[in-house]
Parts: C-alpha cells; sequence; structure tokens
C-alpha cells in the first residue's frame, strides 16, 4: 500500500487511502445528495432552483447539472450499486429511470435535466418537474448539505477512511466540496449540524 501511495504522490496525484467497499468514499458521499435532488426535481422544484441553491452553498456545480456531466447512464449504473448495498437510505430515483428509458444522459446526448444547444445550457423544456414544490431554498440547501454530512459520518464509523480528515480532504479534492466550508465533516464539526464532534 505504501508503494501505491508513492507511486500515486509521484504522479501528482492526491491520494486518500480508504477500504475496498461499495462507492468507496467520495461516491458513497455523494449518491444520497443526487438521489435527493432528482426526488425534489420530481417532487416540483425546476433544476435551476436546486442548482443554485448548492452553488450558494459553495459547490462548484449543483447536483442535477453533475448528473448531466457524469452521465445519467452512469449515474444510474452507480445508484443501481450502491442502492443495492445500502437499501435502507439509498434507492433510484425513478426520474433517472425515466431519462436513461428516453435516451437522455445529460450534456454527450445534449439533453438531460439540461439542454446544451449551441454553446448554451437551459433547462430542459421537454421535461417537467412535478406539480407541488414545498420546500424553500434554504431548506433544500440543508437537507441535501445534511445528507452529505450524514453519510460521511457513516463512512467514518465504518472505518471506510481512517480520519474525518481524510474523509473530507477527498470530498473538498475529489468533488469540489465547498473549500472554505472545510468538507462535509468539518462543516457538520462547525455547525453542529450532526450534534457530535468530529476534529
Amino acid at each position: 500500500m505504501a508503494a501505491a501511495v508513492r507511486f500515486v504522490q509521484s504522479i501528482g496525484k492526491l491520494p486518500v487511502v480508504v477500504k475496498d467497499s461499495p462507492g468507496f468514499v467520495v461516491n458513497r458521499i455523494l449518491l444520497p445528495y443526487l438521489v435527493r435532488a432528482g426526488q425534489l426535481f420530481s417532487d416540483g422544484h425546476d433544476p435551476e432552483t436546486i442548482d443554485n441553491c448548492m452553488l450558494d452553498f459553495g459547490m462548484p456545480m449543483g447536483p442535477l447539472r453533475l448528473l448531466d456531466e457524469v452521465g445519467l447512464d452512469v449515474s444510474l449504473h452507480v445508484a443501481k450499486t450502491l442502492s443495492t448495498a445500502f437499501p435502507d437510505r439509498m434507492e433510484i430515483p425513478s426520474i433517472l429511470n425515466e431519462l436513461v428509458e428516453k435516451g437522455l444522459l445529460g450534456k454527450k446526448s445534449n439533453e438531460g435535466f439540461y439542454l446544451y444547444e449551441k454553446g448554451k445550457t437551459k433547462p430542459n423544456p421537454n421535461i417537467q418537474p412535478g406539480a407541488s414544490p414545498q420546500s424553500s431554498a434554504q431548506k433544500i440547501q440543508d437537507e441535501l448539505t445534511a445528507l452529505m454530512s450524514e453519510e460521511a459520518a457513516r463512512c467514518l464509523d465504518e472505518g471506510v477512511a481512517s480520519s474525518a480528515a481524510d474523509i473530507d480532504f477527498a470530498m473538498v479534492m475529489g468533488t469540489g466540496y465547498a473549500p472554505f466550508r472545510g468538507g462535509p465533516l468539518r462543516h457538520a464539526h462547525d455547525t453542529n449540524l450532526l450534534k457530535r464532534s468530529f476534529y
């Protein structure tokens, strides 16, 4: 393992040693966040409202735009793997299945939650959110943020990574998690979000 870490460092990467488990750290922490964003769309919130909540939090990209960038088919595959491993809290949002079945795979097909045309991006008028949005922008941000912190805490408790600092580092460097907030566990620690200390 030490040799592998040295090799990764020698090619200019920043390794985090984690236990072999479904989703490792980054995908596992992201999935509940992405799943809930899909559910919020189905509940009636338009993509820009959902994404802007997390841009305001400090994320480099909103969750629905991230799904489009990754590819909705790839995201569906990851969701299936993790929903099998953690069926009590991870499920596949129905909207993800629907879009993939229609061939709407995100940016690579020029159409997903957003429409990508001539270098411009706008909410896809060909898919409509549900009819009854019920959450304020602050509630959306708080809920999505809490989901990442809660899953990060589970990863720490299960020994998927050896420290809160390693998990936060992986999330900041691997996903762009708002760097000034320090990562999902530092944020939870500083705000007492989960009513426990991580640092």
